[in-house]
């Protein structure tokens, strides 16, 4: 019991120490290339069409080689983790400082920082979705795992707020920056525990037998498939694309919801209506209300399987999305706010759960195949190759949306010290784009629910807890 608790806390370390730079990352990087950096379109366009080549490439070559090769920084999942944690917080760092100002360097810059901060993103965000498989398969404590996580995220998820306060908003870029290295060392740190201390039930296995034995068998059964084998396996079965379409799609939302937040509120809410101070607070407890979710309501989930409430949520969106825009609308700033809120919570608290399916995911392909080791980082890393292009291209179409409204004009001329007569933005110009900003924040949720709602209908692993029940 001691040696699953140290797991459990060693891992929990990981979530926190990876949720410190996801969240900050996906939640300024857009705002600081366009508001700041001031990036054209057609290289931010660029930039996320190479930066989801580069996530079809990374996700499943690292996946194969995680689970068949034996490079010693790839044998263990905590030493995936151990040396390439200090990397992946320096990817962290790379948007935050400004290479030039000239339009082509700032286009570089985004395509170096978002390839290499993915790159490391998908080593260790794999590493630590197969620790949490292979800690253990029972459900209970898969589900006790989740919700310890859970508090660990907590704790990361204060980097928003932090950033915030720090800056002013931004308004202070040298704090901000100052303020990214002290994250970036805090969480290097606790991915430093969990890389020294996450054992695995095989890599238990693999400690006791001097000889590695255990690692030879464990081995036996992967090392005599082909990848394109083991890929049509995966990608055959109903439960997998059920659940990579509902996943793709909640990507699609989440990476929507950290990237233009604090722009669609600081064009829809007037700072008459609700000051700097408070909208920095907000942007803080979004995430940071997610995992309260998660923490309060895991419990349930012994009682009512995922399924139901991962459904109940797509409900929520489409239900929430519709009395938004064409009952309440867009003139009631805290109706707004909180509809902001509940559609952030929902999407981040539900997204937390799929680790349970992708898991019960990786049991059955076990189970069917007669295999004697999971292959987890496979299964984790096709799931990623179908999903993380979505978050490249909802800021895409985002953006693209945007400027059609003349978004990216409005900043230049908010933001040029000199302007010339005729040079600022008309009423009818803002209206346009509100309205725009406003269609997206109500109908991204509508038509992605719907599309989740058929999805996640055809995914028929049963759950274990149910059956139990």
């Amino acid at each position: 019991m001691d040696t699953q608790r140290k797991q459990i806390l060693a891992y929990s370390a990981l979530i926190g120490g990876f949720d410190l730079l996801n969240s900050a990352y996906e939640f300024y990087y857009v705002k600081v290339f366009l508001n700041f950096y001031h990036i054209e379109e057609s290289w931010f366009q660029f930039s996320q069409i190479l930066f989801l080549l580069w996530n079809a490439i990374n996700d499943p070559l690292f996946a194969y080689c995680s689970d068949n090769k034996n490079f010693k920084i790839l044998r263990t999942r905590r030493a995936m983790i151990l040396y390439s944690a200090p990397f992946f917080c320096l990817s962290f760092l790379v948007p935050w400082f400004q290479w030039s100002t000239n339009p082509v360097i700032v286009g570089i810059h985004l395509i170096f920082a978002l390839c290499l901060w993915d790159t490391l993103y998908t080593f260790v965000g794999l590493a630590g979705c197969c620790l949490f498989t292979e800690i253990s398969k029972d459900p209970n404590i898969r589900i006790t795992i989740t919700r310890t996580a859970q508090v660990a995220a907590l704790f990361g998820s204060i980097s928003v707020m932090l950033l915030e306060h720090a800056s002013n908003g931004l308004q202070n870029f040298q704090a901000f920056q100052v303020t990214t290295v002290f994250i970036a060392l805090l969480s290097w740190c606790l991915m430093y525990y969990c890389g020294k201390n996450c054992h695995t039930q095989y890599d238990l296995q693999q400690m006791q037998d001097e000889n590695k034995e255990a690692d030879d068998v464990c081995h036996e059964k992967t090392e005599g498939e082909s990848y394109w084998k083991q890929t049509w396996q995966i990608v055959s079965d109903t439960n997998f694309l059920s659940f990579v379409i509902t996943n793709f799609c909640q990507q699609f939302h989440r990476t929507f919801l950290f990237n233009f937040l604090a722009i669609f509120c600081d064009h829809l809410v007037s700072s008459d209506e609700i000051s700097q101070s408070t909208r920095s607070t907000f942007y803080g407890i979004v995430p940071f209300a997610a995992k309260i979710l998660v923490i309060s309501t895991a419990p349930i989930l012994q009682y009512i399987p995922y399924q139901k409430v991962i459904r109940a949520n797509f409900i929520w969106k489409i239900c929430g999305g519709v009395v938004m825009y064409f009952f309440i609308g867009n003139h009631h700033p805290w109706m707004l706010i909180l509809f902001f809120f509940l559609d952030g919570c929902f999407a981040n608290g539900t997204f937390s759960l799929f680790n349970l399916p992708l898991s019960d995911i990786v049991d059955d392909n076990m189970s069917k195949y007669n295999r004697k080791h999971p292959i987890s980082s496979m299964v984790f890393g096709t799931n990623a190759l179908f999903v993380k292009p979505a978050i490249s291209l909802s800021p895409m179409l985002a953006v693209a949306i945007l400027n059609r409204y003349g978004y990216s004009y409005i900043q230049h001329s908010k933001n040029s010290p000199v302007r010339p007569t005729g040079s600022n933005p008309s009423p009818d110009q803002l209206k346009d784009l509100k309205d725009a900003m406003f269609f997206l924040v109500c109908w991204y949720p509508i038509v992605l629910g719907t599309i989740q709602l058929i999805s996640w209908s055809f995914f028929r692993i049963t759950n274990r807890i149910e059956k139990n029940h």
